[in-house]
Parts: structure tokens; sequence; C-alpha cells
């Protein structure tokens, strides 16, 4: 397992508002399945092409070397998808108390395809059994005095007290033919599945027993991938997974080498065989000659295991989802909050909203919580010295362009 930052800089403290990390390699008898995903259960986006505008737009700025509320707020006024993510983030989630009480969440939709060939979308959930705690920013900011580095401080000594942090695996699963029963796309990775969606499955228990000895061994050299799955696991038509499929290999070629896959930490508990001859991935398990299939070769297809069918109609281009339904799940989220929550979240939010210098955003961005719930984007727009009048006024004009496809 490995826990990490998002957002900000390896190292940086762990107090400061950020999707956490939250990755799980299973060494199974059909090699390694790693379930990769983030502490919250939506993301930014629900399309790889704009990763580069969400990083660019969260890490420093490349004139001042800060990360500034000014970028990440003209992020979000052009992209009104991600409008769930915040509410999320700015929330007292956005700063987990300790990694034993900070939930998991694979994001996306994955599909299971049973013997049959039949298949369900899926998304999986960990639920610590210690039980979900946050920080408010109060609290964040007065441990922050103290140690910057709380979370991996609280599970090493919980660990090695003999503490034994754990999470149950949770399944939630909709049929393919299910997909357009929704007012939203179960596909797309801003969205949440509730209980309505698909009600949450226990499926068994994850138990952390120890600290990694050799620290860049064991976790610095570790390798998460989404594509990396095992026979009856295939990823979704998610756009976002769809890109990451590619991307995260071809990252840890460029950081760990092209043997990434032989370092002890990634590589298989059972023995793998494949076709491979010559470069970096020799490894001399094929014997001479035998270094394509054949019928009578040494590796023969699995009978119990083929690709399931996904039929498919229509035209192919990069275009839109059809539901979009950029709000609503915004205001479901808000509203499920407690009132001191929503109080909270409201707080975060106008403290980093009056750092924000250009009125367009701010105005934009209010407009944007108030079509998720007007309670939420007028306490809000209060904050930061926008009048009510101004945000019902940008509510319509962001409707009417949404209808109008823009």
């Amino acid at each position: 397992v490995r826990f990490s930052t998002v957002i900000h800089p390896s190292g940086s403290p762990e107090t400061l508002r950020d999707p956490r990390g939250f990755a799980v390699k299973l060494y199974t008898r059909e090699g390694n399945y790693d379930v990769v995903g983030n502490n919250l259960p939506v993301f930014f986006l629900r399309d790889a092409i704009q990763f580069p505008d969400l990083v660019h737009s969260f890490k420093p700025n490349p004139r001042t070397n800060r990360q500034e509320p000014e970028r990440q707020f003209a992020f979000l006024a052009t992209n009104p998808h991600a409008t769930n993510m915040f509410t999320w983030l700015w929330s007292d989630l956005g700063t987990p108390a300790t990694y034993r009480e900070m939930a998991g969440s694979s994001v996306h939709a994955f599909v299971w395809v049973n013997a049959r060939g039949e298949r369900r979308y899926v998304r999986y959930e960990w639920r610590p059994t210690a039980g979900e705690r946050n920080l408010t920013a109060a609290e964040a900011a007065q441990i922050q005095g103290r140690d910057f580095q709380h979370m991996t401080t609280d599970l090493y000594e919980n660990i090695r007290g003999g503490g034994r942090p754990s999470w149950d695996l949770y399944v939630r699963a909709i049929e393919v033919s299910r997909r357009d029963a929704f007012d939203f796309d179960p596909l797309d990775p801003t969205k949440e599945w509730t209980d309505e969606v698909a009600p949450a499955v226990r499926l068994g228990r994850m138990t952390l027993e120890r600290m990694p000895e050799n620290y860049f061994e064991e976790i610095e050299q570790l390798a998460f991938s989404p594509g990396s799955l095992v026979p009856g696991v295939e990823p979704s038509e998610d756009r976002l997974l769809q890109g990451r499929l590619f991307s995260y290999a071809d990252t840890q070629r460029y950081r760990l080498g092209a043997n990434y896959l032989s370092i002890p930490v990634n590589a298989p508990r059972v023995s793998s065989r494949n076709h491979h001859q010559d470069g970096a991935f020799a490894n001399g398990q094929i014997a001479a000659g035998d270094n394509f299939y054949t019928t009578e070769g040494a590796l023969q297809p699995d009978a119990a295991f083929h690709a399931s069918p996904a039929p498919v109609r229509g035209t192919v281009q990069q275009a839109e989802l059809a539901k979009t339904n950029d709000f609503a799940h915004a205001g479901a989220r808000y509203r499920r909050f407690t009132e001191d929550e929503r109080r909270n979240l409201v707080s975060n939010l106008v403290g980093d909203l009056r750092n924000v210098t250009n009125p367009a955003t701010k105005l934009r961005v209010t407009a944007y919580f108030f079509l998720a719930d007007p309670e939420y984007g007028l306490a809000v727009a209060r904050g930061v010295g926008v009048s009510e009048a101004h945000v019902r006024a940008e509510a319509s004009r962001v409707q009417a362009a949404l209808r109008g496809g823009r």
C-alpha cells in the first residue's frame, strides 16, 4: 500500500488540503492487480486530455513558483464539471486526520467479467475500520506547528505499537445495460456512486502488519498502474481511465527504468513467461527458438479466459458526454454534510477565494456553487462580497451557455 500526495510535492506538510493517493498492489495467483485510487471518490476531470491543464493550475506558478488560488479557481471557472471535486476537497474531507482513519476509492469504474462473459461496471471503496475522521482548517494549522508529517508519524507509531490498521473493501456494481438509466453517466469520474445508484457489498478486509524496512526499495520504487489487471477485470470506457492506462507505465519506464517490473516490490509472486527476446525486458525465461506463439509451443492460452464482448455503435468523435449534470452531485454532497461541515466548507472556500483578484472568476465559481445549491452559493458569495443579484444573473448565463453546448 502507498499513501501519497496529489497536488503538493513529496515531503510537503501532511496537513495541507490535498487529495491523497490510496494505491494497493495485490499479489495474486494470476499476477499483480493494482487498485490505484484516491481518498475521495470523485476527481476534477472526466477526460485525460485536460490533465496537463489541471496539473499546471495546481502546481506552482512558473513565474512566482507559488501555488496560487487564483490559478486553481480559474481552472474551476473554465471547467464546471470540477465543481463536485472542489466541494469535496475544500470540505474537511480534504484534510484527513490520519491514514488509519482515511477512506479510499478506485474513483473509476472498471469492468468485471464472469465465466459466462457477462459484464458489470464496478467501483471499489476502502472503508477504515477505525472510522473516518478529518481535521478542520484550524486543527490542521495547529498540528502543522508540531509535526508536519503527523499522518506518517501516526501510522509508524500505531503499527510499531502493535496496532493493525485495517480497511474493509466494498464494491458497487451496475449492469452494463443500465448505463443510460441515470441522470448522469456512471463512467464519469466527477460523479459519485451512492447507495441509490448501486448498493455497496463487502468483499473482505485489508490489514497492514508492518512498516517498510527500506522506504526507497519498498515504497518509492513501487510502480502502480490502473492497467495492471488480472483475468476477469477490464478497464471501462471512462475517458480519464483510458489515458491513465498509458501514462502510468510510460512514467515508470522513465522514473524507474525499462526493467521496473523486475524490481522485487513490483515483480509478481508467481512465475511469469512471455515471448520477449533481447532488449531491456530479456530475462532468460524462454527456451532457444521459442520466441513466438505456436499451437505446439510451451505457452498456450488458458481456455477459461477470453475477451468479453462490448457492443459499440454510432460515431467516434471527441465531444462532451451526453449527460454532464455538472452541479447536482455537488449540491447533494453539500446537503449531506452536517451543519458544521457545511460551515467549514464555506469558510475554507471563502478563505481561498478572497485571494482571487479576478472578479470574473469569483463570480463564475460562486454561480457554480449556487447552481449546485442556492444556500451553498449564496453563503460563499456573501463571504467574498459578491451580490446575490449578480450571482443569480451569472447562474442564468451559465445555464444558458450549457444548454447551448458551450
